[in-house]
């Protein structure tokens, strides 16, 4: 299928080409003691890892190449033989590829030098374009339209449109689309995938906030608050136009409405808030909770875990904190790492 040729923008920005390049030096030396980290963060020794070693050699290369040249042919590659095979296999695309992604975050981080910013900033931003390089590959053999293949593009930009504004919600959003999929999978929605979505685009009505508001390093004013307020309704009528699924947008919508009828936009009630609704104001509060803001620092995953426990039937629905609980506490969890981190079963790599 035909793709979007990317734009390199940073031939404008010298500091960011230069961070670019950094991180390409660091994968090609350590390329090898990379793969091997990046196994051992999702709990597997070479036995057990198959062909993923090898693959994850070969995508570090094609990153290498990504980062110096922009040039994603070895990670298109990759990326589409792992997507057809997890197709022909009847398997969901996020299991494998996606969630190893994030483990590979945290495997390059031991390689970097202490001042990174920037540098963890290019590998995340080029993760993230493999994530939906996969995803889109992955759609490119299983959906009937051209119009379906469209909507990974446009989600893309919104998120990206997002992002460019509010830099926190780089990863916030793919880690609560991560965990909200888990959670639907866990509660037995029909269409998780859905969650996924809905999860990915929860925030995008804050292209609508003023960045002094966005950013701002404390407790917003009453006004503030009530434009903050005003993003679930700003992004359910961006998305409407797109045509995204009803039960998305609806997600979207409703993702700040509380269990007991005290949250907005519309006071909805209880089941009367749709699931994806409730699952995702979970999720969202439990990676905010553990995530580092402008304002605070991160709690332990056993704290936020603590106040959803405490807040379960008045802000959240208790059966999405249960299955939430049940995820945190399965022996494959990994606690140390990011909220989408823990959504990996490590299990999934031995098959």
């Amino acid at each position: 299928m035909q793709r979007i040729p990317s734009v390199n923008l940073t031939e404008w920005d010298p500091a960011r080409a230069a961070a670019r390049l950094e991180l390409a030096d660091t994968l090609q030396r350590n390329r090898d003691a990379i793969a091997t980290a990046w196994l051992a963060s999702a709990g597997l020794d070479a036995p057990r890892a198959g062909d993923l070693e090898r693959y994850l050699r070969s995508l570090i290369s094609g990153l290498c190449e990504v980062l110096r040249d922009d040039d994603w042919t070895l990670c298109q590659t990759i990326i589409d033989t792992m997507a057809e095979n997890r197709a022909r296999a009847g398997s969901q695309p996020e299991y494998v590829f996606q969630r190893a992604l994030v483990f590979g975050r945290h495997a390059v981080r031991g390689f970097m030098r202490e001042d990174f910013q920037l540098v963890e900033e290019a590998l995340l931003e080029t993760l993230h374009e493999c994530v939906f390089r996969y995803y889109e590959s992955y759609q490119g053999m299983r959906l009937a339209s051209e119009n379906d293949r469209l909507y990974t593009r446009i989600i893309k930009s919104l998120v990206m449109a997002l992002e460019a504004r509010d830099p926190y919600t780089k990863g916030h959003s793919i880690s609560v689309a991560l965990l909200s999929q888990k959670l639907g999978l866990s509660l037995g929605i029909d269409h998780p995938n859905r969650a996924y979505l809905a999860g990915l685009l929860h925030d995008v009505g804050k292209v609508g906030v003023p960045d002094t508001i966005l950013s701002k390093p404390g407790p917003l004013t009453p006004a503030e608050w009530a434009t903050m307020k005003s993003h679930p309704i700003t992004g359910a009528n961006i998305l409407k136009p797109i045509k995204l699924y009803p039960d998305v947008v609806a997600g979207v919508l409703a993702h700040h409405e509380n269990f007991d009828g005290s949250g907005y936009p519309y006071g909805i009630v209880g089941d009367d808030i749709p699931l994806i609704g409730r699952v995702i104001r979970v999720a969202d509060s439990f990676d905010a909770m553990t995530s580092t803001r402008v304002f605070r620092a991160s709690r332990s995953v056993d704290d936020a875990m603590e106040q959803l426990r405490i807040h379960r039937s008045r802000d959240y629905d208790p059966r999405v904190v249960d299955a939430l609980k049940q995820i945190v506490n399965a022996p494959t969890s990994v606690k140390e790492l990011s909220i989408a981190s823990l959504q990996i079963d490590i299990t999934e790599y031995g098959t």
